[in-house]
């Protein structure tokens, strides 16, 4: 499995990635906006529902996971 590590949000643009948060209510998300230092996520079930963060956050492993898990 390719483990996407990011270096520049630029390439982030429709990755997929796994929240390991158990707050959020939704684990699966795809990047579907870059902005500056910000990317924003929206949730696969339920697409109405979008979470925006610092794009670095996504290094955090406690945090995020590449790839659907």
């Amino acid at each position: 499995m390719e483990r996407l590590e990011p270096r520049h949000p630029k390439k982030l643009a429709g990755s997929k990635w796994t929240s390991r948060d158990p707050s959020l209510a939704y684990c699966h998300w795809v990047v579907i906006e870059v902005t500056g230092d910000e990317v924003v996520l929206q949730s696969v079930l339920e697409r109405g529902t979008t979470l925006k963060l610092p794009w670095r956050r996504l290094r955090a492993r406690d945090h995020w996971l590449p790839g659907w898990q």
